[in-house]
């Protein structure tokens, strides 16, 4: 059992903790000028509810192979999905910042450390609460598409959700196996991330 998942944690904290996640979140999705409050909510989200353990996760990643071993992971499952969507006649909407790289490139990594600390807090958060590995890990991957629902909105609910919970979602399994096989250590996932949404945006 790792520290996080023993540590005795406050309810009203959760929720105050998911209060400062979703209003990172939703500035980031909304107004480019923020690209900084999802990764400030999530340190405070932290902060709050697993004060200064926080900092065990920012441990150097062992078996930084598996950092590429996700990133490969991701392009396969995007250009499968990508592919078949495609198939079957659905537009999905691209991701926004696409048409800002220019500007955006040096702010991306740091938005993505809020992206991770979102996913992996809701990961540790249900494990400590008493959920499985993989209830927790669907939990976070569920949240984390959700999420990501009105920016990727095409006009339609069914092809929206599809594509948030077969790329966004998967992904986020993904960047928690990452995480957890590089010994709880966010760098990897964060570095997995990081390579995903780079290439994919500029290609």
């Amino acid at each position: 059992m790792n520290r996080l998942e023993s540590k005795p944690l406050q309810t009203r904290n959760i929720v105050l903790g998911a209060l400062f996640l979703c209003i990172g979140f939703t500035l980031l999705s909304l107004f480019t000028w923020a690209w900084w409050a999802l990764l400030l909510g999530s340190i405070a989200a932290w902060l709050i509810v697993f004060k200064k353990d926080l900092f065990t996760i920012f441990t150097f990643p062992k078996h930084p192979w598996i950092i590429l071993v996700g990133f490969v992971g991701y392009l396969i499952l995007g250009i499968v999905v990508g592919t078949l969507a495609n198939f079957l006649g659905f537009s999905w909407a691209g991701n926004p910042i696409a048409n800002q790289l220019g500007s955006m490139l040096l702010k991306i990594p740091f938005m993505l450390m809020g992206e991770e600390l979102l996913g992996i807090g809701i990961l540790e958060t249900a494990r400590n609460k008493g959920l499985s590995l993989m209830s927790s890990s669907l939990l976070s991957a569920l949240i984390f598409g959700l999420m990501h629902s009105f920016v990727y909105w095409d006009g339609s609910i069914f092809s929206t959700l599809l594509h948030v919970l077969l790329l966004q979602g998967v992904a986020r399994l993904i960047f928690n196996s990452v995480y957890l096989k590089t010994n709880h250590s966010i760098w990897g996932s964060w570095l997995s991330h990081v390579l995903v949404d780079i290439v994919t945006l500029i290609f």
